[in-house]
């Protein structure tokens, strides 16, 4: 009976404690990096938002971000902001750098091309970002992880509207 408890209490507690690790993780980021602002377009009407998610492009301000990739096996890349350029390795040099993997479809992907909205305003800022006003706040680490703080639009956040 009390090996079956200690079995119950542990199946229990496991997922909350890996939930906090999980959490705790992505305050870290959050807080901890440095804040870029990159504006963002939509891109194909038909699948600009996905579910209540806003997916757009992520405007570097680099040509030829994975230029010649299409066809080939996704690979790591880095985009570094400052000075604006593009590498398949880190970027020596670089104040701020993203990192992220080369499509086979010649897109960067660094996982913040996507961002979570509420059902209740999915059509307007759906309208707002197709706009052309729109723009992410992006916390980077040193690593050149990133982490999306928050959605701006004409340099607002959209909770503000």
């Amino acid at each position: 009976m009390i090996e079956s408890n200690r079995k119950l209490i542990a199946v229990l507690v496991f997922p909350i404690i890996a939930l906090m690790l999980l959490t705790g993780n992505k305050s870290y980021l959050l807080n901890t990096g440095r804040e870029v602002i990159l504006p963002i377009t939509g891109y194909d009407p038909r699948d600009l938002l996905s579910g209540h998610y806003l997916t757009y492009r992520v405007e570097y301000g680099v040509d030829d971000i994975c230029k010649g990739m299409m066809g080939k096996v996704a690979m790591e890349a880095y985009v570094c902001l400052s000075p604006k350029q593009f590498s398949l390795s880190p970027v020596n040099n670089c104040e701020q750098m993203i990192r992220g993997v080369c499509m086979n479809s010649s897109r960067f992907e660094a996982g913040i091309e996507r961002y979570y909205i509420p059902e209740e305003q999915a059509s307007e800022l759906d309208k707002l970002v197709r706009g052309g006003k729109a723009s992410i706040v992006v916390s980077v680490q040193p690593s050149g992880t990133a982490q999306i703080k928050d959605l701006l639009i004409d340099g607002k956040s959209w909770r503000a509207e």
